[in-house]
C-alpha cells in the first residue's frame, strides 16, 4: 500500500506527529510512504526529534522503516510557531504533488498533514481548505467532508463556509445529494451493508415544527422522504443538542449535520485526540488528522500523534474496502 503524504505547514506540528506516529508501524505491515517535502524543512525537523536515519538513495530508513522522499524545489527553512508565506508556498507545493501523485495511481492514497490557512491564503491559495482543492483537483462539485472515529462518524451538508450564509446554502437538492453521497461512501469507504443515517435539524429544536425557523419543514424533511423512496436508510430530523445528550448517535453509523461546528464539536470530543478526516465522493482516498497546525504548541513536543496514526489506518482500511467492490 502506497501511501503519499503532504508536508503541511512545516511551521506547525504535521512533521512532529509524522515521526512520532511512525514508531506505530512495523516494515513488515507493507505501508510505503512517499513524504514530499523540502531538504531543509526535512533535516530540520528530523535535527528538532533527535531522529536517527540513514540515506539509501530517495530514500531514508529510520530504526526498520523505510521513507521515500520526493524532494522539493524550496530553500526555506522551518520558523517553528510563525505563519509565513513562505511555508504557505511550501504546503501547497507539497499538496500538488502529492496529488498528482494519486491521480497518477503512483500511490494508492493521499494523506494530508495539517496546514496553516492563513499562510496558505497568504501564499495565494484560493482554496478554504483541502476539501475544496481535492474537489478542484478531482473535478468533482459536490464533496463530502466525514469526520469520524471509532466511536462516531461525522458528516457535513456545508464546510468552510461564514455561520451567516449556512441557511441559505441549505436546500433540499443539497441535503439529498448529502445524503446519498453519506450512504453510498459508508458502502464503498466504510465496508457496512446497510448502512443507517441521522438527519440533524439546522435550527433550535429542529424548527419546532416551522416555528423557530423553516428549512426543517422546506428543505430537510422532503429530501429525507425522499432518500427513503430510494431505500436509503435515514431518519430525523433530529435537534442536535438532545441527539447527541442522550446518545443518539450510537443507534446509528453516521449522522448528517449542517454546519461545520455543529457535526465536528462532539465528534472532536469523543475522538479525544485521535480521529480521521476523511474527504468522500472523490476518485482518490484522502485522509488526514483532523486537526490543524497548532501552532501555539509547534516544537515543544507536546504533539499528540494518534490522529495521524488513525489516519495512515484508515487509508489502508478504505482502499481496502474499495477494491474489494472492484472484485
Amino acid at each position: 500500500m502506497k501511501i503519499a503524504v503532504s508536508c503541511g505547514d512545516v511551521n506547525g506540528i504535521g512533521l512532529e506527529i509524522f515521526f512520532k506516529g511512525l514508531n506505530n508501524f512495523k516494515s513488515n505491515e507493507n505501508i510505503e510512504i512517499n513524504l514530499f517535502i523540502n531538504n531543509n524543512s526535512l533535516n530540520f525537523w528530523m535535527k528538532h526529534q533527535n531522529i536517527h536515519f540513514e540515506t539509501v538513495g530517495e530514500s531514508i530508513i529510520i530504526k526498520d522503516y523505510k521513507i521515500k522522499i520526493s524532494e522539493l524545489e524550496s530553500s526555506y527553512l522551518p520558523e517553528v510557531g510563525l505563519i509565513s508565506s513562505k511555508s504557505g508556498s511550501l504546503a501547497a507545493l507539497s499538496l500538488d504533488k502529492a496529488i498528482d501523485s494519486v491521480i497518477s495511481k503512483d500511490s494508492d492514497a493521499l494523506l494530508t498533514l495539517p496546514i496553516s490557512k492563513e499562510a496558505m491564503y497568504a501564499s495565494g491559495w484560493k482554496f478554504a481548505g483541502h476539501t475544496e482543492c481535492l474537489a478542484y483537483r478531482c473535478g468533482i462539485s459536490e464533496p463530502l467532508m466525514i469526520l469520524f472515529s471509532d466511536k462516531i462518524r461525522a458528516a457535513l451538508a456545508t464546510i468552510h463556509i461564514p455561520l451567516s450564509e449556512v441557511s441559505r446554502k441549505i436546500n433540499k437538492e443539497l441535503i439529498l445529494n448529502k445524503i446519498k453521497a453519506l450512504n453510498n461512501s459508508l458502502i464503498k469507504d466504510f465496508g457496512i451493508n446497510r448502512p443507517k443515517t441521522a438527519i440533524l435539524g439546522l435550527n433550535p429544536h429542529a424548527g419546532e415544527n416551522g416555528t423557530i425557523g423553516r428549512e426543517e419543514n422546506e428543505y430537510i424533511h422532503p429530501a429525507i422522504n425522499e432518500a427513503v423512496s430510494l431505500g436509503i436508510r435515514c431518519s430525523g430530523v433530529f435537534p442536535s443538542d438532545g441527539f447527541f445528550a442522550h446518545s443518539g448517535y450510537k443507534d446509528f453509523d453516521a449522522y448528517l449535520a449542517m454546519y461545520h461546528d455543529q457535526g465536528l464539536i462532539p465528534l472532536k470530543l469523543l475522538a479525544a485526540g485521535g480521529g480521521v478526516n476523511f474527504t468522500a465522493g472523490l476518485p482518490i482516498v484522502r485522509t488526514s488528522p483532523d486537526h490543524g497546525s497548532a501552532l501555539n504548541i509547534a516544537g515543544n513536543d507536546k504533539a499528540n500523534p494518534q490522529s495521524f496514526v488513525d489516519s495512515v489506518i484508515a487509508a489502508v482500511e478504505i482502499v481496502r474496502n474499495r477494491n474489494k467492490l472492484k472484485r
